[in-house]
């Protein structure tokens, strides 16, 4: 009776958790981690993005004097802003290179209008995929035009700014935020069903007598379990599209070539945990981990961008963020796969390196049972 009395039990458990250390440690160092982490996110995710402004002046002025430059001038001393002087024909290289967030036209006429206070109007295209991006380039460029209207004693001029979209014209949020959910999902989802196949084949000792040949077994698992980690890709894109209505831009097909690879990479991943883990938790806490590390790190929650120079060196060996990469660039920009051949190949590169490391693993694991046995 004196087992059951729940003063007893309620000793037992706490002198139990200081005895294996996992709860108090739990207590101790989880807060500290998980703040330093999400603390570090939340700081980045509130820092501004340098805005490359590309400006294209046509303006031939008037009389020595060019109302265009000076709201270049004024774009150019404000903070976070980089001015990029070039041509009416670098425009769609630019865009394409990724080298400027917007570019800003002036007419030929501008300081002339101005002048004698026609109606004058200058182009401002954003990029488009960004929309916290696109409303700060406007509010630097409406900043500048009325800086340089103030400094000529006027409180306006008449100009008006006509905002375009190079990229992700018409699309709403949804559209522009859907690819990121997409290939979380059937990343993490593949990295699932690789990792119950390899614990469910360890339950049944079929792991063991496969584990014996680590390279030839790391393959197998890996092509095996992507069988049906394929299947994720047609009613995932299936979904988006005729569900939720959503806007592709690009080609579909280059979408689902895409989503395969990531369903293939999260399944190396799977089989790199199940193989270097020698229990279940250890196993189910490396998945974790992965998908911790991607949602925080690949430009899923905050772009890469801001991130300090050595976390987003992180960021780079992180398959996500070329995934991601991918997929916007094919979904809403409508780029075709030859132009995101480098998102694909570092992907395809992470997926051989976790093919080896897994055979590494296995064969390490054999050679410990071995020892254990001898």
């Amino acid at each position: 009776m004196k087992d059951n009395n729940f003063l007893s039990m309620f000793t037992d458990v706490v002198k139990n958790g200081v005895k294996n250390k996992t709860s108090l440690g739990i207590a101790v160092i989880g807060p500290l981690v998980v703040m330093i982490i999400l603390g570090y996110i939340i700081t980045m995710a509130g820092t501004a993005d340098t805005l490359n402004i590309g400006v294209v002046n046509q303006d031939q002025g008037l009389r020595n004097i060019s109302v265009a430059s000076k709201i270049t001038e004024e774009l150019k001393n404000q903070d976070d802003v980089n001015v990029i002087s070039i041509n009416l024909d670098d425009v769609n290289n630019s865009f394409k290179d990724r080298t400027i967030d917007a570019v800003l036209v002036f007419p030929e006429n501008f300081t002339a209008n101005v002048a004698l206070n026609k109606s004058t109007e200058i182009s401002l295209i954003s990029e488009g995929t960004d929309q916290t991006k696109t409303a700060l380039v406007n509010k630097a460029v409406l900043t500048s035009a009325m800086e340089v209207a103030s400094q000529s004693g006027s409180t306006a001029m008449s100009v008006e700014i006509k905002n375009e979209t190079y990229y992700a014209q018409d699309l709403g949020f949804v559209d522009l935020f859907i690819y990121r959910v997409m290939a979380l999902d059937t990343m993490i989802l593949s990295m699932i069903i690789a990792l119950f196949t390899i614990l469910d084949d360890k339950r049944r000792n079929r792991f063991k007598r496969m584990s014996f040949s680590p390279v030839k077994a790391a393959i197998a698992y890996t092509l095996g379990c992507s069988v049906f980690a394929a299947i994720i890709v047609p009613i995932v894109l299936s979904y988006v599209i005729y569900v939720m209505g959503v806007t592709i831009v690009g080609d579909v097909v280059s979408v689902a070539l895409i989503l395969l690879l990531m369903a293939l990479l999260g399944v190396s991943l799977g089989v790199l945990a199940a193989a270097l883990a020698r229990t279940e938790r250890q196993a189910f806490g490396l998945v974790a981990l992965f998908a911790v590390l991607q949602v925080l790190f690949s430009g899923m929650l905050v772009p890469v961008a801001r991130f300090d120079y050595y976390v987003q060196w992180i960021s780079y060996i992180l398959p996500l963020t070329y995934g991601l990469d991918a997929l916007k660039s094919v979904m809403i920009r409508g780029f075709s796969l030859g132009d995101v051949s480098t998102d694909l190949l570092a992907i395809f590169i992470i997926i051989i390196a976790a093919v080896i490391l897994s055979a590494i693993g296995l064969r390490a694991g054999n050679n410990s049972t071995k020892q254990k046995v001898n």
